[in-house]
């Protein structure tokens, strides 16, 4: 059996303190906000922009009906990839607002 790192062993402590605090929740959210552009791609990412989480959903700006329609089309793979990434399953769906 191996010995942990000391990276480990610091991401563990980490977590922990993480817990502790109660802020699990807010930085998934948060992440959820930051992988935005990475999960959406280049396209979409360029012509578009996560603004928050608010009850589960992600808010996601977008310039058009145009646009609002071609994400509704891929909002479900969308919510799934961004779970995926963050490893939780922090985002229940994907509410598309206009782009200030």
């Amino acid at each position: 059996m191996r010995e942990p790192s000391e990276a480990e062993g610091i991401g563990s402590l980490l977590r922990g303190v993480i817990g502790d605090l109660g802020v699990e929740k807010k930085m998934a959210q948060a992440q959820a906000v930051l992988s935005w552009p990475e999960v959406a791609g280049p396209a979409l990412a360029a012509r578009s922009q996560a603004l928050r989480v608010h009850h589960a959903h992600l808010e996601v700006a977008v310039p058009s009906a145009v646009w609002r329609t071609q994400l509704s089309f891929v909002k479900d793979d969308l919510v799934r990839r961004i779970n995926e990434r963050i490893g939780s399953p922090t985002i229940k769906s994907i509410r598309l607002v206009s782009k200030p």
